[in-house]
């Protein structure tokens, strides 16, 4: 038994090493491209300007986010205002999400872009009792929107991501699955250490004093999320999919090392096709960032049920390690 506990330890000891020596290598190719040709259109964001946190929402649900300890974006690109994130939805065998295509700058796979279906609204004061709103409706494939709610209360770490999602139609039921992802920015690196706890998937910086995170609302009978991922940002990417179809879906695993790290929340619905109470289904998250004096221990428990990638990470990971030089 002695043994057979030595021989695991020393296999774990070997995986972290492979892992913690490969990940340096991902983050030598440059990573963002003007998006390949000329974008066709402006897409357009609305400012909320509080205190801690500035938040851009674009038209296309891309979200930005700058918190006043911090100089950047804490969103890749972390220079512009439309940034890569936002929701996402298979729908008909398809993903629909934010227009990349026509951002300045993006490393995000190109989806089928949502299509703004009329101007942003915005309402509130910033207080708790009115809350800054701003409010975004796009289309899917016809007859299917969705509308983002973005929320926030002047002074507080976190902000509320609210989104509906409706079928115009009366029918059978369907089947949706949405994310809500980010290709995260920790603090004032692309870089991070992978976190998740209750429910909320993340990232630290690389001092371990600046976390990042978002985590799922589930009072009022929203439901829970179906599936959470913390990995290397084009895993997160790719586990969503692209214009040629849905990927394989998050798979509840954070990577607990230094890599340049994106992450995402996953939700497995089903709109009714029915009415009353209405053919639509709803979801929210918070956004939220934590400011540390002292950086916490080092060492990274994942929760029961969740996946420690190490050694399995790094088939998954070293394909990653090929990824085409991409131009800031």
């Amino acid at each position: 038994m002695f043994e057979k506990r030595v021989l695991r330890g020393l296999m774990m000891a070997i995986a972290l090493a492979l892992l913690v020596a490969l990940l340096p290598s991902l983050a030598l190719a440059d990573k963002g491209d003007p998006p390949s040709g000329p974008g066709t259109r402006a897409v357009g964001h609305t400012t909320i300007s509080g205190n801690p946190l500035t938040i851009h929402v674009a038209a296309d649900t891309s979200i930005q986010v700058l918190h006043a300890a911090q100089p950047n974006g804490q969103v890749y690109p972390a220079a512009y205002s439309e940034a890569d994130s936002g929701g996402f939805a298979w729908l008909n065998r398809m993903v629909f999400g934010p227009d990349f295509a026509n951002h300045a700058e993006s490393a995000a796979n190109t989806v089928n872009p949502w299509l703004p279906a009329g101007p942003q609204t915005t309402m509130g004061t910033g207080t708790t009792a009115d809350p800054w709103w701003v409010g975004t409706t796009v289309w899917g494939p016809p007859p299917i929107s969705v509308q983002q709610w973005v929320r926030y209360v002047d002074g507080e770490d976190c902000f509320r991501v609210s989104y509906i999602i409706n079928d115009g139609e009366i029918g059978e039921p369907l089947p949706v699955t949405f994310f809500h992802a980010a290709d995260l920015h920790v603090a004032a690196d692309d870089d991070g250490y992978g976190y998740y706890a209750s429910g909320g998937v993340g990232a630290w910086s690389l001092d371990r004093t600046f976390l990042e995170y978002m985590v799922p609302v589930t009072e009022m009978g929203l439901p829970p999320a179906s599936h959470y991922q913390e990995s290397v940002y084009q895993a997160i990417w790719n586990r969503i999919g692209d214009v040629t179809g849905p990927g394989a879906g998050f798979n509840d695993t954070v990577i607990a090392v230094d890599h340049d790290s994106g992450c995402g929340l996953q939700w497995d619905l089903v709109l009714p096709g029915v009415q009353p109470p209405g053919n639509f289904v709803e979801l929210a998250l918070d956004w939220c960032f934590v400011l540390e004096e002292e950086p916490p221990p080092p060492e990274f428990v994942p929760e029961p049920g969740s996946v420690l990638l190490l050694a399995s990470g790094l088939m998954g990971l070293a394909g990653y390690a090929g990824l085409r030089a991409r131009k800031r």
